[in-house]
C-alpha cells in the first residue's frame, strides 16, 4: 500500500502527473483542487524539476485490478475524499474529479443541503448531489471550519477523549493544527459551543455545533 510519495515531477499532463520517487515514475490522478494548488510545479529532466510530497489514496479492486494513485496535498483533503467516497454510487474516480474546489467550500454546501451547488460539480448530479446531502450533511462540519492557509500537513487527531477536558483538548488540537484557526480563537469557538450546548458528548457534535454558531 502506498500511503505518500516524494519525489521529482518528470511529467503533467492534463489531469495527473508522473513522479519520479525511488527511481520509480508513478502515475497519479490529481483532483481539479490539487491541480490548482500545483500550478507552479514544473515538470522537467535533470534538477530542474520541481520536488513535490504528496498523500496518496491507493485504489484497486477485483474489477479493477490495475492499481490508480489518487494524490492530494493535505490529509485534510484525503480525508474528505475518503467520507466523499462512502456516498452510495460515488467511487474514487467520481469523487476525486469532484473536488473542484476548496474543502470547506465544498464541506459548507453539503452542511447547508445545497444541492444546486453540489450538482454544478464535474460528474455529479441531481441523485448523487441527494445521496452526498443525505448521507454527509450531519458528518462535514469539521471539514467546513477549514481555514484558508490552514496547514499543508493535517496532523492525525488523538484517540477518542475519555472525558470533557479530553474531547475539549482533542478538538482544539484539530481547529488548530490542521484547519488554520489561531489558538486564542480555537478556545474560544470551544468555550461558546459549549456554553449553548453543555451535553455535548463527541468531537463531531462539538465540530458541528462549533460550526452552526459561526454561521449564526
Amino acid at each position: 500500500m502506498i500511503a505518500t510519495l516524494t519525489g521529482v515531477v518528470r511529467r503533467k499532463l492534463e489531469d495527473r502527473i508522473v513522479l519520479e520517487a525511488g527511481g520509480v515514475g508513478y502515475e497519479v490522478f490529481l483532483p481539479p483542487l490539487a491541480l490548482r494548488q500545483l500550478e507552479g510545479v514544473t515538470a522537467a529532466a535533470g534538477d530542474k524539476a520541481s520536488e513535490l510530497s504528496l498523500v496518496i489514496y491507493y485504489h484497486a479492486t477485483r474489477d479493477q485490478p490495475r492499481p490508480v494513485l489518487i494524490g492530494f496535498t493535505s490529509d485534510l483533503e484525503k480525508e474528505f475524499f475518503e467520507r466523499l467516497i462512502t456516498v452510495k454510487d460515488i467511487g474514487p474516480m467520481v469523487a476525486a474529479r469532484a473536488l473542484a474546489a476548496p474543502v470547506a467550500e465544498l464541506a459548507g454546501a453539503i452542511a447547508r443541503q445545497d444541492e444546486k451547488y453540489l450538482r454544478a460539480l464535474p460528474g455529479i448530479g441531481p441523485q448523487k448531489a441527494k445521496n452526498i446531502v443525505a448521507q454527509l450533511q450531519s458528518k462535514v462540519a469539521k471539514f467546513a471550519l477549514a481555514r484558508a492557509g490552514a496547514p499543508a500537513e493535517a496532523v492525525s487527531a488523538p484517540a477518542t477523549p475519555t472525558d470533557a477536558d479530553g474531547l475539549r483538548e482533542m478538538v482544539w488540537e484539530v481547529l488548530v493544527k490542521q484547519l488554520g484557526h489561531r489558538p486564542s480563537e480555537a478556545s474560544q469557538l470551544i468555550t461558546d459551543a459549549l456554553r449553548r450546548r453543555p451535553a455535548i458528548a463527541t468531537a463531531e457534535e462539538l465540530f458541528d455545533e462549533i460550526y452552526r454558531g459561526e454561521k449564526r
